[in-house]
């Protein structure tokens, strides 16, 4: 009887037990309702700042350039939309894997675009002055159906990439960066524009690589030149949002200011916001006389001065023809190209290193 009493009791403990359930502890949280999703587990779905700048970024880049934009574009209450943030650009290896500039000049060069005449001859080298303008007299007697195919024709390009790897190879920047925009002289920038952009889609077809200039089939010191350009959707993607968040986009570029603005257009960049070497006009036509300032180095800094006349919030650029506006800038972005003093440079600066995009 007392063992059946026993077993009442306890009956009836364990009964509350499951009635009114165990204490809880008061400190611990209610356990969170996970949000449903659309067939995707959560490690499969994107971050938001991937979404927001896909692509290769690196993630402390991608990071601080989102915080840059939050904190200066129009969706942060001290955003002034009569003045508005900039961000500067540079073009070749920036924007691009390539160089626009180059693939222009050999393009007017091979086409026989360049409008010879005392004052470009004169912009030549002088020690490869007369070679040049031997050959192109050469090339001028052939019928016109015999000049594209000819030895004439493949010597000049030969002898016109070999002065201008002689000027770029000096010391001197002076002599390199404004020396190719003076070929163009007699042209219109409308219409450098136009065969700037045709050549653009013409170099975006073509191998990235490299193509030797003979000047015949046994010429064992031909020149060589880059093939094809590839365009960074990083960087494209990175435009469109600062423009859509009401920040400014400009490109200073030490390239030809025309050439690069028609190669641009593949870009969200105006094409008044396009700042590079420029030669002045005479009755709407380009002269061989600069226009300064040169824009490369403190050039580059003193163009945003005097066309932009604001201090960017952010400068992008790959090479030491950039560093002065790099410095100049609240942030600075270096693609990095392998350059270990320039990464040096960069990282005594605290700039934010990207390493190369990927193309193909």
């Amino acid at each position: 009887m007392r063992t059946f009493k026993h077993f009442q009791y306890w009956l009836a403990l364990i009964s509350l037990v499951v009635v009114f359930g165990c204490p809880q502890k008061k400190d611990k949280a209610p356990a969170e309702e996970k949000p449903a999703t659309s067939g995707k587990t959560a490690t499969a779905e994107k971050p938001a700042s991937q979404e927001l700048l896909p692509g290769s970024w690196e993630a402390d880049v991608r990071d601080n350039l989102l915080k840059m934009i939050a904190k200066h574009g129009k969706d942060n209450v001290k955003y002034d939309a009569a003045n508005p943030p900039v961000v500067v650009f540079d073009f070749d290896n920036t924007c691009i894997r390539g160089d626009i500039g180059r693939a222009f000049f050999d393009h007017m060069v091979s086409q026989r675009k360049i409008k010879f005449n005392d004052l470009i001859f004169d912009a030549l080298p002088a020690d490869k002055r007369e070679a040049i303008r031997k050959v192109w007299d050469q090339i001028s007697k052939l019928p016109a159906d015999k000049q594209a195919d000819s030895v004439q024709l493949q010597e000049f390009r030969k002898l016109m990439h070999q002065a201008y790897w002689s000027l770029c190879n000096q010391p001197d920047p002076t002599k390199c960066f404004p020396w190719q925009v003076r070929f163009y002289a007699g042209y219109t920038p409308d219409q450098l524009v136009r065969l700037a952009a045709e050549v653009m889609e013409s170099e975006l077809k073509r191998k990235l690589g490299s193509e030797q200039i003979k000047a015949g089939p046994d010429d064992k010191a031909p020149a060589i030149t880059s093939t094809g350009i590839r365009i960074y959707k990083e960087i494209t993607d990175l435009m469109v949002l600062l423009r859509k968040k009401g920040i400014k986009v400009w490109v200073v570029t030490a390239g030809p200011q025309w050439v690069v603005t028609g190669a641009a257009r593949r870009f969200a960049v105006a094409e008044g916001q396009v700042i590079g070497m420029r030669t002045k006009l005479d009755k709407g036509l380009l002269t061989t006389e600069m226009e300064p300032p040169p824009t490369f180095k403190e050039g580059k800094v003193e163009a945003i001065k005097k066309f932009i006349k604001v201090k960017p919030i952010l400068v992008l650029g790959d090479s030491w023809t950039d560093a002065e506006m790099m410095e100049y800038a609240e942030n600075a972005i270096l693609l990095d190209r392998g350059y270990a003093d320039l990464k040096k440079k960069a990282l005594d600066s605290g700039w934010w290193i990207q390493p190369p995009f990927n193309v193909q």
